[in-house]
């Protein structure tokens, strides 16, 4: 498994608070991407601390022994405790106060993807074509689900970037967690600064042609040139079949 990161501050913003964490043991294979919110650096503290915590809790959480199932089950315990620490964090220091993140992890182990994710940062596979794989915690996709606007609408209404699930912001979260049989595709794991700016088709046709190295550098460029205007992190985990 290879994984190429890149997070940029973009055009606009002062501060980057996205955040990236990636892993290639003998175990397991995993990437996680993270946008924060919140006032001054509160953001970028948020997102730091999602990525480690997770991190941390996987070490020392995710064996050998377990099953696919259990270590889905793990993953969501790790968000839970990410999501405590800070919420806690956030109440005890005021210059932070209010602070949170999106955070979205994909793990490769033993033939299978496990995947969790809260807010709307999200993966993708592309294989024989692209398939997102996370729904967005956001105000305009439970307008979708509802059948109030269509995606296309959904893309420039004035509230896309508001979500609806956040990790930090209130004491306790809920993380949607899956699990796919692995076959080689690539995964992208990616903030909105980048999936907003792309059409599915778009990143199906750059990242299925070429190495994820140049994929991640032309994406950030592409997001740039497009006006720039969020922090943009992409992530490209890439394996093969012998890591299924």
């Amino acid at each position: 498994m290879r994984i190429e990161a890149l997070t940029d501050v973009g055009k606009v913003r002062k501060i980057n608070e996205d955040s990236f964490g990636k892993e290639v043991c003998d175990s397991y294979s995993y990437a996680i991407v993270a946008d924060g919110m919140g006032g001054h650096l509160a953001g970028e503290v948020a997102s730091r601390m999602a990525v480690e915590i997770i991190k941390k809790y996987i070490e020392e959480n995710v064996k050998d022994g377990l099953d696919h199932f259990q270590v889905k089950e793990q993953l969501i315990q790790a968000f839970k405790k990410a999501n405590e620490e800070i919420y806690k964090y956030s109440c005890e220091n005021e210059s932070v106060m209010g602070m949170g993140t999106t955070a979205t992890i994909c793990m490769v182990r033993k033939g299978f993807l496990i995947y969790a994710h809260v807010g709307d940062s999200r993966a993708y596979t592309i294989g024989k074509k692209i398939k997102q794989i996370t729904n967005d915690h956001s105000y305009v996709q439970e307008l979708v689900k509802l059948g109030q606007i269509t995606p296309e609408e959904a893309k420039v209404h004035p509230r896309r970037n508001y979500i609806t699930r956040a990790m930090g912001v209130e004491e306790s979260v809920k993380a949607d967690a899956g699990i796919k049989t692995y076959k080689g595709e690539k995964i992208l794991i990616c903030s909105d600064g980048l999936h907003g700016k792309m059409e599915d088709a778009e990143l199906f046709g750059l990242i299925s042609k070429k190495p994820a190295k140049n994929c991640v550098d032309e994406l950030i460029k592409l997001a740039n040139k497009r006006g720039g205007e969020d922090n943009i992190t992409a992530v490209i985990m890439e394996g093969d079949t012998s890591d299924a």
